[in-house]
């Protein structure tokens, strides 16, 4: 069994205009301290009383690096569940 890390997801309202009353439609976003800045084109949390969350990130990545093994460990982890 592999053991799954804890995720901390901080979302936060990005106050960036007092003229329109201190509020904006902007967030910042981190999980595990790292901000999700560009690339990022929509965020949903399902927040289900009998499940445990699940955020969906979609997201338009410039670079991706990927380790193939560690993709491959986790389709099998989900293949036996």
């Amino acid at each position: 069994m592999i053991a799954m890390k804890l995720l901390k997801v901080e979302i936060k309202k990005r106050i960036t205009d007092i003229e329109t009353n201190g509020y904006s439609f902007e967030y910042d976003i981190k999980i595990n301290g790292h901000k999700l800045d560009r690339g990022v084109t929509d965020i949903k949390l399902d927040m289900n009383a009998a499940d445990k969350p699940r955020l969906t990130i979609n997201c338009v990545p410039d670079v991706l690096d990927i380790d193939v093994e560690a993709l491959l460990d986790a389709l099998k982890f989900n293949d036996q569940n």
